[in-house]
């Protein structure tokens, strides 16, 4: 099994999901981890099981290569940056990070003789309709027009039409993942993530603050039900397929407040600063059925749950921020 991108949120709670599996079940399998710094998440593997034969690879992944002792078995290239300041900031490398990452990656799967998983993401759909309740795998995407140009967006868009030519032309098995919003232990605080931010700001100061009205519409998973995902996928997936994956339970932004401060810090206050429009409200939704129908599967953790896992977790830190 090889995971690109391994230090990342994705990349280390797949990490440790398969070093307690393979503890617990008696597994003879072994793991590659490849990111620029991947001796922090090597070493949590390690935490669980010394033993573990986890191994790592410090590579810009333009310029990965899979030892042959990996070939003939699976990957998972979760090695894209979801940086809101580099998308908009320098728009040019995030694109070519993406397509050119991906090229690389398929060129190894298909000379490791290698089933790929390629997480993409939900923004491929572009803006969700407000009258739409859930996005499904077959809604036409719209497109972005010059005023919202987003190069994160086109570049996970162009990455899933290489997966799909290299399915057609020459037979790689891609399966591809289209993931939504999260929230465990290990998620990036103080960044463009709504949950996280909040989670920060009940420890911290006691006061979240939405800058809108808060009616904005979101759904968020807890990262045990995205590994289950992940895994069944990277096996069961079907070769040329997309998927979501996500939570299907839509919340408000500023019910998503409220629950932090009923599940993290009942002290804290909610402060709303902004009104909602027509242009900062918006709705990201998915729908699960697909995953759900053909793989047999269903999350099990509850937002409510979700949040008393992860702020007991940032508790036990210290601090509510680090996760190195």
């Amino acid at each position: 099994m090889v995971i690109t991108g391994a230090s990342g949120f994705i990349g280390t709670w797949l990490t440790l999901s398969w070093a307690s599996a393979r503890q617990k079940y008696q597994g003879e399998g072994k793991l590659l981890l490849t990111s620029r710094s991947p001796d922090a998440v090597w070493k949590k593997a390690l935490t669980i099981d010394p033993e573990c034969p986890v191994q790592r690879i410090a590579s810009d992944i333009k310029n990965f290569t899979i030892p042959a002792e990996f070939h003939l078995g699976y990957i998972i290239h979760a090695a894209t940056p979801a940086s809101a300041s580099l998308n908009s900031d320098d728009p040019y490398s995030m694109f070519n990070v993406i397509i050119e990452g991906q090229e690389r990656i398929l060129a190894e799967a298909l000379k490791a003789s290698s089933r790929l998983l390629f997480l993409s993401s939900g923004a491929v759909y572009g803006r969700q309709p407000s009258d739409l309740e859930k996005l499904s795998e077959d809604y036409t995407m719209d497109l972005n027009s010059d005023d919202k140009f987003s190069a994160y967006h086109e570049g996970k868009r162009a990455a899933e039409s290489q997966s799909d030519i290299a399915v057609f032309r020459w037979g790689t098995q891609v399966v591809t993942a289209r993931l939504f919003a999260f929230i465990a232990p290990f998620l990036p605080f103080g960044t463009h993530f709504a949950a996280g931010n909040f989670m920060r700001d009940a420890l911290q100061s006691s006061q979240i603050n939405i800058n809108s009205g808060g009616g904005s519409v979101r759904s968020y998973q807890y990262a045990t039900d995205l590994c289950c995902n992940l895994w069944a996928l990277a096996v069961r997936g079907t070769t040329g397929e997309k998927y979501n994956v996500g939570s299907d339970v839509g919340v408000t932004i500023k019910a998503l407040a409220e629950a932090v401060v009923r599940n993290v810090n009942p002290e804290a206050k909610i402060v709303v600063t902004g009104v909602d429009t027509i242009d900062n409200t918006s709705r990201y939704v998915p729908s699960i059925e697909k995953v759900s129908s053909q793989l047999k599967i269903k999350n099990r953790v509850s937002l409510d749950e979700a949040l008393i896992r992860t702020a007991l977790w940032c508790q036990q830190l210290g601090d509510g921020m680090r996760y190195e």
